[in-house]
């Protein structure tokens, strides 16, 4: 497992900082990061955020 770390921008405002743990063997895609993301800041829901890598 390995970790990828990246922050969530809100208007170009820093949100927060997330690590997301997964696996190298399966591709990570841009649903299931927005998904994780949801999930862990609910408010972001519906918003236009940006993830910053």
């Amino acid at each position: 497992m390995k970790t990828l770390v990246f922050d969530v921008m809100l208007n170009g405002r820093f949100v927060c900082t997330l690590r997301m743990k997964y696996c190298p063997l399966f591709p990570l895609t841009v649903d299931e990061i927005c998904e994780f993301v949801e999930s862990k800041r609910p408010t972001l829901k519906g918003k236009k955020y940006n993830i910053e890598f």
